[in-house]
């Protein structure tokens, strides 16, 4: 089962967290009925009770009124006290955190530290090069969700048991970047249980150069072992329904932005890294010396593993189900 992390809760999700409650559930098992995280139900419960006891429609009223005031966030105004205060405390080298906490204690209004980043990448770029201790990111609009991918089979569909790792066979993909955004990239594959790595150089990010890839990659790895994949949203993976046909293995897709829904993915990478850092130009690395990191990385012991190696734990899987590779 899948849980929902994001969004906020409906009113008819209130009610039910009320009448659940009331009827003895524990928060973990209201969190199952409504397919929520258990720390979304918890921090509603303990932000929206009113003298301990959590009613449904003055639950609701205080999370309007707590939207309402986080709507109503002061602007920053040409020539006014707050800009003066802002820029002399720049001037004192206070993080934008900083300022924006001691004028919520001094005048009891409310800015965001956020607001303040904007303001200074907007007009006062200055500030930021001579006083601003950390630079931050520059405030960037989130995207909206990609559409590009049509047929996809949400993670929501994947079983319970790809989530717990219970059954060595279920793989998460990617590809890594390198210094030029046209040039080469590398395919990740990384089985959730063993943790092995599978990888290769691809010489673009197109559809069909990843659908051949993955052809080749999976070609020696035994059937009963390729039960699933779970990819981003990149339009790389737009021929997912030939990847399923031709490597036999069913493809979900994680929802956008959500890398934690292929954390086993995102940590490989952080392990090749090592060898081939960000920024490394990938015409400069051979498909053989990108091997010879795969092999350090799959003859690695893991703690989670007892200790043992990837390579190890998936070898002894085929060896126990006496599979023919």
């Amino acid at each position: 089962m899948s849980f929902k992390s994001k969004g906020h809760l409906t009113w008819e999700e209130i009610v039910k967290i009320e009448t659940l409650k009331d009827e003895g559930l524990n928060i973990t098992e209201i969190s199952i009925r409504l397919g929520r995280n258990k720390s979304v139900v918890s921090r509603c419960i303990s932000n929206n009770s009113t003298d301990g006891d959590f009613i449904a429609e003055k639950a609701w009223q205080l999370m309007y009124e707590r939207k309402r005031t986080a709507n109503s966030h002061l602007r920053i105004v040409s020539d006014s006290v707050l800009e003066k205060f802002i820029i002399d405390c720049i001037e004192m080298h206070w993080s934008p955190e900083q300022i924006a906490g001691k004028w919520r204690v001094d005048a009891d209004e409310i800015i965001c530290h956020e607001t303040i980043y904007k303001w200074l990448y907007a007009g006062h770029c200055d500030l930021i090069k001579l006083r601003l201790r950390r630079k931050g990111s520059k405030y960037r609009r989130k995207r909206s969700s990609p559409e590009f991918i049509t047929n996809k089979r949400s993670i929501d569909m994947r079983p319970e048991e790809v989530e717990k790792r219970e059954v060595i066979g279920h793989w998460e993909g990617d590809t890594m970047l390198g210094k030029t955004p046209n040039g080469p990239k590398v395919l990740i594959n990384v089985e959730r249980k063993s943790g092995l790595l599978l990888a290769a150089k691809v010489e673009n990010k197109t559809a069909d150069a990843i659908l051949e890839s993955t052809k080749d990659l999976f070609e020696k790895i035994p059937e009963e072992l390729c039960l699933s994949i779970t990819y981003d949203n990149g339009t790389e993976f737009a021929r997912h329904k030939e990847i399923e046909n031709s490597v036999e293995m069913k493809v979900y897709f994680a929802h956008a932005y959500s890398p934690w829904e292929r954390g086993t993915c995102e940590n490989t990478i952080g392990l090749l890294r090592e060898f081939i850092p960000k920024g490394t130009d990938l015409r400069k690395i051979s498909n053989e010396e990108l091997q010879y990191y795969v092999g350090l990385i799959n003859n690695r012991p893991r703690k989670r593993l007892g200790f043992r190696t990837p390579i190890e734990i998936f070898e002894a899987e085929i060896k126990e189900r006496c599979i023919c590779p």
